[in-house]
């Protein structure tokens, strides 16, 4: 009898497929720039949900985006938060489309789902061409090997049965059986279930006949063109050859295989690797450690297996280069290629990787080194205009450019109050709250339900999602890290300088609602899955929802999302919340380590090699490959800038190698001829960080005259050069014992800054034995 998937989706909609589903929504809100229109009716009371002094709506505003509501998920995950932004996510979205157009980019496997069954594949050399952003992309060849299945029989769709950490099992049913297949992020297994007629592996055509070079009945070593496999049944059964394109097996009554993707074509590696192919993987699950004392974050990746014969645990796993350079734990030897560079390989059933958290400020402190009344100036400049103004595109008053104001309107107040102009910086501080609590209110004054300005929950999904928004945030769930985190910025900036408006009772419970939407660490919470944004395994995270094409799950802006996180260390510390600042300070720790082995490639060992790309960097880095060219524009400024902005106290990291740091930027410098047409006040920002006293030359050439991106302004931009001026570049040998901390270094001497959050002193610790004392609510300084 065979096993029923018992799938559940098409709630709530018709049954039209999801393509029709995907067709109907656009790219960005169809009501944009409008006054806050409010719905006729009051609302009901289960129609909102009361945070506090916030609420969220539990009903979609009319004619508004949202995901969609054809879901290919199993009952016994009903009910549960959905991932989104990771690896394998299209199989929930695309779960009815068997024809090989969505990829799950595994590592070191490639597969995808067929009409024939589970098709399973390995990565190939570099190629350079075109891409879903334009041109300047470099990805992997996919090479497909063979499809498992029943012989002569289609498959109807597939569906997502089960998951964990960065794991994900998902089952195709025929008339003539089921297959439930499990893969782990980083693993060479492929563990599959049989229940039905004997299974067969049918080979490519397309790829070159399969070679065998080991049979040993229920183990075999083959290759198909160059790469290699071990196909591993129960240790009773046997495979038997149709010629040369399929190979069949009946498991001698047993319902398990495992296909491993081999490092080489050996004998050795067969047995090695064959050893764990009976112990699959069931759980895989994260664990974190902020050592505030240290300035570390440890990181643990635990195994749970089962084995389906023997008494074999543990299992053989691939590290990529933001593990296994950071571990103690000795490496196999095997190795494999992949999009993010080279992968060690561990046998294991746990193992530890340790960072260093480098520290972030609030903001730069205030150590003179400009001109009070030119900083006074442009400080007015701001406050004598629209202080939360529409934006430059699309929804104008949407989210990301809301958030894009609370970034410069964050930056300002501190530049206030290094002023002592208390007067502007309460005003900052007051517009920016009224903005801030507009969006977190479900209703007007009489009760009635906003549809624009608005949160609502979408509990299929598990998600809140703000009306209105571009970039596909609504019904992809693009980007809720990039926005949400700027709406936590400036909770944080509220809560450093009014922390009564931070409780839970007040606003301080909507705040950590919008946390757990893209960062929850909770993986018992049933409103919100586990780590949305952040990729387990891979070491940063997507922006994407489903997961993609060809080329997998992709994230343009990595300074964007380590924003996001800066912004939870920053509300943890404010609130006295250590479960949140430390998830911030693993999140930021972790994304950083990302965009400089990925993104920045600062070691060199990362980016491909070949003839036809030539860049230093990845703009966007997806799943299959990398791509030097952004969503919008292929102009120098913004493929560099997107990976610098917002520039502010949290992105010290991005001058901690001052070598690369001058040279990516003369690079940059030299594109354009040493003409910036736009974007200048993050190139100078970037600048100061390697040579301020260029920066500051540039600035004073045209600092009145250009036109501010539209995150930050012209206060913040004099002030951030004129203070690295007086201090140097970002020290990266010395650390602190609080997460609100950096040092410095000029020639032979160092500034060391701390800020104190607490409400007594506290002598704040440094790595090399230096010590400074901070009064509540102040930065400390001290120059050596």
């Amino acid at each position: 009898m065979h096993r029923n998937i018992n799938r559940r989706y098409l709630i709530g909609a018709s049954a039209t497929g999801l393509a029709a589903t995907i067709a109907g929504c656009s790219s960005t809100d169809t009501e944009d720039d409008e006054p806050r229109e409010q719905e006729s009716e009051r609302a009901s009371a289960d129609e909102i949900v009361s945070v506090g002094n916030a609420s969220y709506r539990t009903t979609k505003p009319a004619n508004r985006n949202q995901p969609p509501t054809d879901l290919y998920v199993s009952e016994g995950r009903q009910g549960d938060p959905l991932p989104t932004n990771n690896w394998w996510g299209s199989l929930m979205w695309d779960g009815h489309l068997l024809e090989h157009d969505t990829y799950l980019w595994s590592h070191p496997l490639v597969s995808s789902t067929g009409e024939q069954g589970f098709v399973f594949g390995s990565q190939g050399d570099w190629q350079v061409g075109e891409g879903p952003a334009g041109p300047n992309f470099a990805t992997r060849q996919i090479e497909l090997a063979g499809t498992v299945g029943f012989e002569g029989v289609a498959f109807d769709e597939s569906v997502v049965t089960d998951w964990t950490d960065w794991s994900v099992s998902f089952a195709m049913e025929s008339p003539n059986g089921r297959i439930d297949v499990t893969l782990v992020r980083g693993s060479p297994y492929v563990y599959i279930r049989a229940d039905g007629d004997d299974v067969a592996v049918e080979f490519d055509q397309t790829a070159a006949d399969p070679t065998v070079w080991a049979d040993r009945g229920s183990t075999v070593g083959l290759s198909v063109d160059n790469a290699h496999y071990g196909l591993y049944a129960p240790s009773d059964a046997k495979w038997s050859f149709d010629g040369d394109e399929t190979v069949t097996s009946s498991l001698d009554g047993g319902d398990y295989l495992t296909i491993t993707l081999l490092p080489e074509e050996s004998e050795e590696a067969l047995e090695t690797f064959g050893a764990y192919a009976h112990a699959h993987v069931v759980d895989t699950r994260l664990e974190w450690e902020y050592d505030e004392e240290a300035s570390e974050v440890h990181t643990t990746y635990h195994f749970e297996t089962e084995a389906m014969e023997g008494d074999q645990s543990g299992t053989i796993s691939g590290m990529f280069p933001h593990q296994h350079k950071y571990t103690d734990e000795q490496s196999l030897g095997y190795t494999y290629e992949s999009p993010r560079g080279m992968m060690q390989t561990i046998e294991t059933s746990s193992y530890r990787i340790t960072h260093t958290y480098p520290g972030i400020l609030p903001h730069l402190p205030d150590v003179g080194g400009y001109d009070s009344e030119r900083l006074a100036s442009y400080l007015s400049e701001e406050t004598s205009k629209q202080i939360i103004r529409p934006g430059e595109e699309g929804d104008g008053e949407g989210a990301y450019w809301t958030g894009k104001n609370f970034n410069r309107t964050s930056d300002l107040i501190g530049i206030a109050q290094h002023l002592g102009d208390e007067d502007r910086a309460e005003k900052l501080l007051d517009e920016m709250r009224a903005s801030l609590e507009d969006w977190f209110q479900a209703t007007d004054e009489d009760g009635r339900l906003g549809n624009t300005r608005v949160f609502y929950y979408n509990e299929l999904w598990g998600t809140l999602i703000a009306y209105p928004a571009l970039h596909g945030a609504p019904e992809l769930l693009n980007d809720h890290h990039f926005h949400y985190g700027y709406y936590v910025r400036a909770a944080a900036e509220i809560a450093r300088n009014d922390p009564d408006w931070a409780a839970e009772a007040e606003w301080g419970g909507m705040v950590d609602r919008l946390i757990r939407d893209f960062a929850n660490p909770d993986r018992d919470d049933d409103r919100f899955p586990f780590l949305r944004t952040f990729d387990p395994y891979s070491g940063h995270s997507w922006a994407g929802g489903p997961s993609g094409d060809a080329f997998g799950n992709n994230q343009e802006s990595s300074s964007e999302a380590i924003n996001a996180y800066a912004s939870i260390i920053q509300w943890g510390e404010y609130t006295d919340n250590e479960e949140l600042r430390d998830l911030g300070v693993f999140l930021y720790t972790r994304e950083v380590t990302g965009a400089r082995e990925y993104w920045f490639d600062e070691d060199g060992d990362s980016l491909p090699e070949l003839e036809g790309w030539q860049f230093d960097q990845a703009t966007i880095v997806w799943d299959n490959g990398v791509a030097y060219t952004t969503w919008w524009t292929d102009e120098p400024e913004a493929i560099y800038g997107i990976n610098w902005l917002p520039i502010g106290g949290h992105s010290l990291y991005l001058g901690l190698d001052t070598t690369y740091a001058d040279s990516n930027y003369r690079i940059v410098e030299n594109a354009v001829d040493g003409s910036f047409s736009h974007w200048e006040d993050l190139m100078w920002k970037y600048r100061a960080l390697s040579d301020p006293e260029d920066a500051l030359e540039q600035f004073e050439a045209d600092g009145d005259q250009y036109e501010p991106e539209f995150g930050t302004s012209r206060a913040y931009t004099y002030h951030w050069i004129a203070t690295l001026g007086e201090m140097g570049s970002p020290e990266p040998t010395i650390t602190a014992d609080t997460p609100l901390a950096a040092v410095f270094s000029v020639d032979d001497g160092r500034t060391y800054v701390a800020y104190n959050s607490r409400e007594e002193d506290r002598a704040v610790s440094f790595s090399d034995g230096t010590s400074i004392d901070v009064g509540p609510g102040e930065f400390g300084v001290d120059h050596q």
